[in-house]
């Protein structure tokens, strides 16, 4: 009876280990494929395109780092996240976007010296004589986040591979010149 019992121990140990080993393999795998993932978004570039003839949009690939990554690699954005007065942990994403506004305008300045120039986009108000010039801006970001999937068949998708994003401005004057996502994870 007691020669049963330490076969049985042995095998409960041996399992016990292996399927300690499984998990472990398992973490790994999931490591290495956020770090492919990684350096593929990083080698990247913005990719450009344009929608409804005028609407510039870029696409570009989501970093997904780490708390602790975030804290070594990202200190404005750990300091940031820290001013906020919010845990790291809660932070799900982070994006930056610069953009990029050019035009030129072609006027006539009226008897007085000034100047006005009003559309959905600009506002420019300039008088010569007052030395006085207001210029205002506008613009509108679209930022939607979605996943990428490893395998599809028909309408099943599973196992997401990393995120997209995709800014799109309505300023038809202004360009994305860089725009970056990062996924903070938990680990």
């Amino acid at each position: 009876m007691k020669k049963y019992l330490i076969i049985a121990i042995v095998f409960i140990v041996l399992f016990g280990g292996v399927g300690a080993l499984v998990q472990q393999n398992r973490k790994l795998r999931a490591e290495r494929d956020r770090q492919f993932a990684n350096v593929e978004t990083l080698m990247d570039t913005v990719k450009q395109y344009k929608v409804r003839d005028s609407l510039n949009v870029a696409s570009v690939g989501s970093l997904r780092l780490t708390v602790d990554e975030l804290k070594k690699y990202r200190t404005e954005d750990a300091k940031l996240i820290k001013e906020l007065k919010l845990r790291p942990k809660d932070v799900e994403y982070i994006a930056n976007t610069t953009i990029e506004t050019k035009d030129s305008l072609i006027y006539k300045i009226d008897t007085v010296g000034c100047f006005h120039y009003l559309d959905k986009w600009l506002r420019v108000d300039a008088c010569i004589n007052d030395s006085l010039m207001l210029i205002e801006s506008r613009d509108s970001i679209t930022q939607i986040v979605h996943a990428i999937y490893k395998h599809k068949f028909l309408w099943w998708r599973w196992k997401v591979v990393g995120f997209r994003q995709e800014v799109m401005n309505f300023n038809p004057r202004s360009k994305i010149k860089y725009s970056e996502i990062v996924k903070i994870g938990n680990k």
